[in-house]
């Protein structure tokens, strides 16, 4: 009580004490904000052009615009070149001062001058065409305050940022464009070079003439190799290279026998099924498939392809095995269908589960049928008037198409007991049709089969899994350096040791593993700054099978090197270049054998043969005979008619060239087109070069592998 009773007394003191700490926390906080409006400290995941990328922003633009694919980690690579473009093309544009004005905006979302980027998102895969409907539908809640979902609120002004930098982006390429030039003189030279040509003779040496046990290849030869063509092995970025273990899960014996007796079981339950719904709710329920179509009987395969001819409607058949699965197959139906239908139709509009809509819609279509019917009507005249759909400017008319090319309930109608110059009125998930079947067209008068398939995959059981990760395990905890690892992995069955390329920081691809989170999590710890050359990461790592969703193989990972940024090491490249070394020695080895200018002696020398190739312009990129050696085609128009070459080391062997003539080069008769094709030539490549030569000078700061 007496502890209560100093508080009270001294209750200003505690007031003044809470009163500092919140306004201390308050100033704390705002500063730590980064004028990020009170949401908390900026988390900088890159910067690019002077603009920096927060992880926030990153975060929305991945989640608006690329979330959904199959790998989170590719749809993370597209939102990270989105943004350090868009911070490019955003001062790039300022500095020239392009702009997009509000009524641009507007026109390239909703008017006649839809943004590409609209184009693709809002067309309809079905027709081709850009859903206008829905996007006036949008402008209309938009100008109409309506409140709207959340997630496509982000979208939307998501998509409008990316329809702005685009916008922008093709104006800089316009002015850049625009600005390109080609002199005169230029247009007559590559007029002159492109008309030269040269005929000449050629002694080829393929390398696989010289045995690979008699060279033999020192680091100097792959260093050298490495110098000359550094163009290609010098690394703008560090890189990391992996050895990885995979123990592959495949199924036993006796897996495929339970999978074969479980499938058994169901056939018998199959079979008991009386009618199309309970068909169809089956093999919904067992992941299979109810086909709405009919195939030929050469379309099936497997046994199902020769038993189908003595079914009837009704039977199953199976297990059968095909494919890496077991099947069993139910004959739904069969009949002599058309391969293809003449149709037109006319579509009156309703909404799936809009039970009135539909009704008034089927009222409208039967009152349409009546006028047809009593010919009071022209059906094209009716569809032109009153059809919904993209059709109706042609009368209706849908052309000649196959099974599968309309929705089930359409398909139905048009093939399945349609009679020619008929009448059907058909729901479907778009609203109402009245279809005119107009010709049907049969390649043969075969029966054609309905089918109603389930399928088990063999796929390794939980136990094999188990034992398969229990190997992994033990292979792992023994073996903690790579040369242990290659060791206890060596002639095993179901396992094998395979390398990456050099990996980056923030790469999420692995060689023949691919992409996704495990290969993400390989690439992580190669890079923490805790591993080792020659270590092997304590972890294993599981990949999933896509499709059948098991453990399918286990991975054991070790890192193999570490290349800081400039010419790769002779270690890092030894195995990738093996082979052009190794020719590059055969070729030394052929070219200083090589003596005389007798090409018919050369060739007896070397079991070869003297070819030629005539009127070989400047230009070609490919000599019949020859193949692709732009060394061959600089040395014969290089040198003087008569003369012959040296030994060349090619892309395929050695050569030795004689050029026989050369043919000069003429000056274009118009000077003026051949510099307008220069210039659209020229004027071509800005739109995907400007942008790369920009990103080449802005080199963006990248800090996503600290996050993700």
């Amino acid at each position: 009580m007496a502890l209560i009773g100093k508080i009270r007394n001294n209750f200003w003191f505690v007031l003044l004490v809470l009163g500092l700490a919140l306004a201390a926390f308050v100033i704390m906080d705002m500063m730590n904000a980064g004028n990020q409006g009170g949401l908390g400290p900026k988390q900088i995941i890159g910067e690019v052009a002077g603009t920096e990328i927060d992880y926030r922003d990153f975060q929305r633009a991945e989640q608006a615009l690329y979330s959904g694919g199959t790998d989170s980690y590719a749809g993370k690579t597209s939102a990270w070149n989105y943004l350090t473009e868009k911070a490019i093309v955003e001062d790039q544009a300022s500095n020239l001062g392009i702009g997009v004005s509000g009524d641009e905006l507007s026109e390239l979302l909703f008017g006649n001058q839809l943004s590409p980027v609209i184009q693709n998102v809002y067309r309809n895969p079905q027709t081709g065409q850009v859903d206008m409907q829905s996007l006036l539908g949008i402008k209309q809640a938009l100008q109409n305050g309506d409140e709207l979902n959340p997630d496509f609120v982000l979208r939307w002004e998501e998509l409008q940022k990316q329809v702005v930098k685009v916008a922008k982006q093709e104006k800089i390429n316009a002015l850049v464009s625009k600005s390109v030039f080609t002199p005169k003189f230029i247009a007559e030279n590559v007029g002159m070079k492109t008309s030269e040509k040269v005929s000449f003779e050629f002694v080829k040496i393929p390398f696989n003439s010289v045995d690979d046990s008699e060279v033999t290849l020192s680091d100097a030869d792959y260093a050298a190799y490495i110098k000359d063509n550094s163009f290609k092995y010098t690394n703008k970025e560090e890189t990391r290279v992996l050895e990885y273990a995979v123990l592959n899960v495949l199924p036993t014996a006796a897996d495929s026998v339970n999978i074969k007796s479980e499938l058994a079981e169901r056939a018998d339950v199959f079979r008991s099924k009386e009618s199309s719904t309970e068909d169809s709710l089956y093999v919904i329920n067992n992941e299979g498939f109810y086909s709405p179509f009919y195939v030929r009987q050469e379309d099936l395969t497997g046994a199902i392809k020769s038993a189908v001819v003595d079914m009837n409607v009704g039977d199953v058949y199976g297990p059968y095995l095909d494919n890496g699965g077991y099947f069993i197959a139910k004959l739904t139906d069969k009949g002599i269908i058309p391969d293809s239908v003449q149709a037109s139709h006319i579509l009156r509009p309703a909404t799936q589960g809009d039970a009135l809509g539909m009704a008034a819609a089927r009222a409208y279509v039967d009152s349409l049928r009546v006028l047809v019917e009593t010919g009071k009507g022209n059906f094209a005249d009716l569809a032109k008037d009153n059809s919904s759909d993209g059709s109706a400017a042609q009368g209706g008319d849908l052309g000649t198409f196959a099974q599968g090319r309309m929705v089930p309930e359409f398909n139905k109608a048009a093939f399945v007991g349609s009679k020619e110059g008929g009448l059907y009125t058909v729901q479907t998930q778009y609203g109402v049709h009245l279809i005119n079947v107009k010709k049907k067209v049969y390649n043969d008068r075969n029966s054609k089969y309905k089918m109603a398939l389930i399928r088990s995959a063999i796929v390794p059981s939980e136990a094999t899994q188990n034992s398969v990760y229990e190997v992994a395990d033990q292979i792992v905890s023994a073996n903690r350096s790579l040369d242990a690892l290659r060791t206890a992995v060596e002639g095993k069955a179901n396992m094998s040791i395979e390398r990456t390329s050099p990996l980056k920081a923030n790469d999420y691809l692995m060689g023949t593993l691919g992409g996704g989170e495990t290969s993400r999590e390989i690439v992580k710890w190669a890079y923490d700054e805790d591993t080792q050359v020659g270590e092997v990461s304590p972890s294993i790592y599981t990949y999933t099978d896509p499709v059948n969703y098991y453990n399918n193989k286990y991975v054991l990972a070790g890192l193999t090197s570490v290349t800081a940024p400039g010419l790769s090491t002779v270690a890092d490249l030894k195995s990738d270049i093996e082979t052009s070394v190794m020719d590059l020695k055969k070729g030394e080895s052929i070219a200083s054998k090589v003596s005389g200018s007798d090409l018919a002696a050369i060739a007896s020398t070397f079991n070869s043969s003297v070819e030629s190739a005539n009127d070989v312009a400047f230009t070609a990129g490919g000599v019949t005979g020859l193949g692709n050696e732009p060394k061959v085609l600089a040395a014969a128009l290089g040198q003087a008619e008569g003369s012959v070459s040296k030994a060349i080391i090619g892309n395929n062997g050695v050569f030795v060239v004689r050029t026989n003539s050369k043919t000069a080069g003429t000056a274009p008769a118009n000077v003026l087109a051949q510099t307008k094709t220069i210039n659209s030539t020229n004027r071509g490549r800005v739109n995907f070069s400007l942008l790369n030569a920009l990103k080449e000078k802005f080199k963006a700061t990248d800090n996503r592998s600290k996050y993700f």
